[in-house]
């Protein structure tokens, strides 16, 4: 039986923000976008406004059709580009800079949740571009590397694919320098083309930023519907990491964040010997699969349907087939891997979490080795503002507390 949810009982219950596009940018994305919180970061609000304003006269409700709402980006962005390129060739790399990534904050939106239509495929390609064209010329620059994806399963579509990834040092890197590693796992419809600010709380304080999709995202070449995907995918990609010359191999930190929490908590457990620690930000484990609360969490804090994006992330056709067949199959307590030994793990979110409960968190602690944590009364999903500055001081002291290893 399901938990009593602190969020509250499981029955269906729907946040206005879920009865149009209108609603949703009026009740929650237009202060996002404004504060430049994500998914509008690097934004400018009033490029998005623009694209709203269609909204406006011709607005959409679910169930949503999201090659219609995906057309009114493609002129606002196309706009941002051809501004890009010309400030770009007469030498005004800042501004260039921050034209590329606005634009690749306006396709970024355009393939929200994320891509389900036609159009939105063309916008997460062209989001890619506009993002690599912009933060390359960063003065610590953001590149993407393509992993060989060494553990792939022989005989499926994993064979002969490769992981990639958005890599940053730190500002003034130098041949021979060794640096801790942050590798960000992220989540549901947060892709390595989101690392630029992450990467730069990283970076500012010495360590090397790696960001990269998990299992039905971006690019991510793991098969989504298998358990067992995740694992082989965290080896190819941790292989890489040790032989990279400016990794310092003892201190190797993965830090997943939103559904990145989720592969945080398993890769604690299946790749402890290769990882100083973990931190799973805003993740879950075991009731996140829970039926009863992909009732009550579809339609609540998360801006789309949330089981609806779960079922494709995870590789079904199906919702109601999630609903029955997910939990058995990737609850991490069903298949024991909470039960073992793993790294010292940080589990940080907000108590009142509407993606996935709290439970789950809280689950990690009655569970295998001895976890740290930190939760936030009266805060939602990942706990922030309060999470971020907290997690950097505790991977800021782990890595003190591990000797280089030169």
């Amino acid at each position: 039986m399901p938990p009593p949810y602190i969020v509250g009982e499981p029955t269906p219950k729907q946040g206005e923000h879920h009865t149009s596009i209108n609603a949703l940018w009026n009740l929650k994305w237009k202060k996002r976008a404004g504060l430049g919180i994500y998914p509008f970061t690097e934004g400018k609000l009033e490029d998005l406004e623009e694209v709203f304003a269609h909204f406006e006269e011709n607005d959409l409700k679910p169930p949503y059709n999201f090659e219609e709402y995906s057309k009114p980006f493609f002129p606002v962005a196309e706009k941002l580009e051809n501004q890009a390129k010309e400030e770009e060739e007469e030498g005004n790399i800042e501004k260039a800079r921050e034209l590329w990534l606005r634009a690749a904050c306006v396709w970024r939106t355009a393939r929200q949740p994320c891509p389900m239509a036609p159009n939105q495929h063309i916008a997460w390609s062209r989001q890619k571009v506009a993002f690599y064209n912009g933060s390359r010329l960063h003065d610590a620059p953001l590149r993407e590397y393509l992993i060989p994806h060494y553990h792939a399963k022989p005989g499926t579509k994993e064979m002969y694919t490769s992981v990639p990834v958005s890599v940053r040092l730190p500002l003034g890197a130098k041949p021979g320098q060794k640096f801790p590693v942050v590798m960000t796992i992220y989540g549901l419809d947060g892709y390595r083309t989101e690392h630029t600010r992450s990467s730069t709380y990283h970076t500012t304080n010495g360590f090397a930023s790696i960001g990269v999709e998990i299992p039905g995202t971006g690019d991510c070449p793991a098969d989504p519907n298998d358990p067992t995907s995740p694992d082989r995918l965290w080896s190819s990609v941790l292989q890489w990491i040790h032989q990279q010359p400016w990794v310092d191999t003892k201190k190797v930190v993965a830090w997943g964040v939103s559904c990145g929490g989720y592969y945080a908590m398993r890769i604690a457990h299946t790749h402890k010997d290769m990882l100083a620690g973990v931190v799973a930000q805003g993740g879950g484990c075991h009731h996140m699969f829970d039926p009863e609360w992909l009732e009550v969490a579809s339609h609540m804090e998360y801006p789309f349907d949330l089981t609806q994006v779960l079922a494709l992330k995870f590789g079904y056709d199906d919702v109601e087939k999630m609903k029955i067949d997910s939990k058995s199959r990737f609850s991490l307590l069903e298949n024991g891997i909470i039960d073992e030994p793993s790294c010292r793990l940080l589990l940080i979110n907000g108590m009142l979490d509407e993606l996935f409960p709290i439970e789950d968190s809280m689950l990690m602690m009655q569970h295998g080795s001895i976890k740290e944590a930190r939760f936030f009364e009266g805060i939602k999903h990942m706990g922030e503002p309060y999470a971020m500055p907290m997690a950097i001081e505790w991977v800021a002291n782990l890595f003190k507390g591990i000797q280089s290893d030169g």
